[in-house]
This record gives C-alpha cells, sequence and structure tokens, in this order.
C-alpha cells in the first residue's frame, strides 16, 4: 500500500492536468469600463469587451446577463478558437436614471473560468438645457462667469453646473487649469460648432481650511490659448454642521461673548491709525475654537495668539483702521466664525466719522 497510494494520486494528478490542459480559458483585455458623464436624453451608450480564448480548447460562451434591464448584452454566438479574439458588447440606456450607476453583467461559458463578471459604471446627468447665454469668455459662450455651490457643510462635496456653447462655426477645444486641490472640475473636450455642454463642479469642504465665503478662480483654456480674462469664479460658503444637535449638547457648547461687539467714534484723524480691540470670552461649558476672522476693506486685524479658548478664559482681536484717503461716515466690519452653535458667525463693528 505504501507504493500503490503515491502512484494512484499521481495518475489522478495527471489526468486532471489533462482535462485542464485541454480546455478554453476566457481571458478580458478588461474587465470594467467607466462611461463617465453622460445624458439622460443622448440616448443609449455602449462599449465593446474584448475577450481572447488563451486555452487549448474552442471556447463557447452561453450567456450574458445583466442585474438590470437598463444594459443589454450581445456576444459572440460561434465557438472562439485556441488563440483567437471575440467580444461582448454591453448597451446601456439612461433614460428615467439620474445620478452614478454601477452595473455587474456575468458571462458564462464552457472556459476553465466558467463564471466570469463585466462591470460598467458612470454618472447619468439630467437633460442638458439649452439656457441663453449671457456672456462670452473668449469665443466660448456662458451662463455665467460665476459658478455659487451656496452653502456646504464641512464635510460634505457640493455640486454646482453651467451650462456652456460653442456658438461658433469652428470645433472648439477646452481644458481647465489652475483648479485648486478642493475641486474637481469637468467640462467637454470638444465642443463641436452649435453645441452645448456643461461645466462641473465637485466641492471637497474637507479639503480647504477655511470657513464662511471662498472664493477660489479656475482658468479656461479655449483652442489651446491662455489668457488672464478666460477666468471663472467658483464661490462657496462653508458653515459647521449643527444640524443634529440636540438641546442638551447645546447647553455644553461653547459660547463667543464679545464685551462690546460695536464701537464707535464721534470722529477720527484721518492722519492717525485707529486700533480696536475687541474683547471675546467663551462664555460656555466647553472649549470655543476660532474658525476663522476676516475683515472687510479697509481693516488689518491681528489674529489671536490662541484660537482655543477654555471655559471663562479671554483674548482680544485687535483691528487697526486705517482712514488715510477717507472721509465722511464710516462703517467696517469684521467677521468672526467660531464653534458656538447658537451664534456661529458674528459680525464686529466699527463705525464713525472721518474728519
Amino acid at each position: 500500500m505504501r507504493i500503490i497510494v503515491p502512484v494512484l494520486f499521481l495518475v489522478f494528478n495527471i489526468q486532471v492536468f489533462g482535462q485542464e490542459a485541454d480546455s478554453a480559458v476566457l481571458t478580458f483585455s478588461g474587465n470594467s469600463y467607466d462611461f463617465g458623464r453622460i445624458y439622460e436624453d443622448q440616448g443609449t451608450v455602449q462599449h465593446t469587451f474584448k475577450i481572447r480564448n488563451t486555452g487549448s480548447a474552442p471556447l463557447q460562451i452561453y450567456h450574458v446577463r445583466s442585474n438590470c434591464g437598463c444594459t443589454s448584452p450581445a456576444w459572440t454566438q460561434e465557438a472562439i478558437a485556441s488563440g483567437e479574439d471575440g467580444y461582448i458588447t454591453v448597451e446601456y440606456d439612461p433614460q428615467n436614471v439620474r445620478g452614478a450607476f454601477h452595473k455587474t453583467i456575468q458571462v458564462q461559458s464552457n472556459a476553465v473560468n466558467q463564471n466570469m463578471f463585466l462591470t460598467i459604471s458612470g454618472t447619468v446627468l439630467p437633460p442638458l438645457k439649452k439656457d441663453k447665454m449671457n456672456y462670452k469668455v473668449g469665443e466660448l459662450s456662458v451662463k455665467s462667469k460665476h459658478i455659487n455651490l451656496g452653502y456646504l457643510y464641512k464635510g460634505t462635496v457640493g455640486h454646482a453646473g453651467m451650462t456652456i456653447a460653442n456658438l461658433t462655426h469652428e470645433p472648439m477645444q477646452l481644458s481647465l487649469k489652475n483648479v485648486p486641490r478642493q475641486i474637481e472640475a469637468y467640462i467637454p473636450e470638444v465642443l463641436q460648432p452649435g453645441e452645448y455642454g456643461l461645466i462641473e463642479i465637485d466641492y471637497n469642504t474637507e479639503l480647504v481650511d477655511e470657513w464662511d465665503v471662498v472664493i477660489d478662480r479656475i482658468s479656461l483654456v479655449i483652442n489651446r490659448k491662455e489668457d488672464i480674462r478666460y477666468n471663472l469664479a467658483v464661490t462657496a460658503n462653508i458653515r459647521e454642521d449643527f444640524r443634529s444637535i440636540t438641546e442638551e449638547q447645546v447647553e455644553l457648547a461653547p459660547r463667543a461673548s464679545f464685551t462690546h461687539p460695536v464701537i464707535r467714534y464721534d470722529t477720527i484723524p484721518e492722519d492717525n491709525i485707529l486700533q480696536c480691540r475687541f474683547e471675546l470670552i467663551n462664555a460656555g461649558a466647553s472649549d470655543l475654537i476660532i474658525r476663522a476672522v476676516k475683515p472687510s476693506c479697509g481693516i488689518d486685524v491681528e489674529l489671536p495668539k490662541k484660537n482655543l479658548l477654555a471655559p471663562g478664559e479671554t483674548t482680544y482681536i485687535v483691528a487697526d483702521l486705517d482712514p488715510k484717503g477717507r472721509s465722511g461716515e464710516i462703517k467696517n466690519s469684521i467677521t468672526v466664525i467660531t464653534n458656538d452653535p447658537k451664534e456661529y458667525k458674528q459680525y464686529l463693528i466699527i463705525e464713525g466719522y472721518i474728519r
């Protein structure tokens, strides 16, 4: 028995190896495809996956099934000889579907790897509105020169889009430059004459260390031409998310309290820089964080050395007002952003009359 068992085991392995050597093997050049951004009203899209039989026996594809009715497959029906190529074409219908999609297609065959899977993905956009174009950037017609994402809560990703159009008689190549890291921007690479398109902005608030109104500028490159006038403004208003905070948490939260949030001067000499000190007290029950201090034009602000105040702790925000070249009644403001859930944004005011 000590001699027979190894011999039988060896014979069994030779038989199995022989079966695998005479089998078909299904190999994909790539098993996933991203359609990117497609419009709901532009009809079906399709992609062809190239396949090859890398085995020694003929390959026969039996079935190709998708997990939804919006995906229609077609494939090589005849047997694929060893070393030969075939195809699987997947068609996707975006009608009545919006947003990101990810679909799986199962491939069944007589190959050793008889169950294989393909995936398609992308994002379906709503039908493109052919809005009235109000401005021109170079030869490109645009709805606006400003893309406003509105209020965004810290930790979220905002999305906005703007219609563009090539109303010239020649194809137009487009790209974007100077895009900050918190922004992912999409633009059609080419717009044909009379064609409309969309600039899309995804704004990741986690990647920007700013609060309240944040303005960035991105540059358009049109037909490989760059120009300082080819700029678009992107605006986001970043806020802390206090929506789920409870009443008990509010009672235990920090509270930003300014002793005198408004400083009024009857007269301000024109030839002297005026220094104002605003006292800030944390009147709450937990640490107060000063998120941002944003002065209006004509004011320089010296930020506190500490941006975190323990309960009961005090600091000062010091502002320098330069009245030179100004006259008459003035009113300047400083915006202070904190983690106070009741008053996350407060305004400090300097007002008076410059002789």
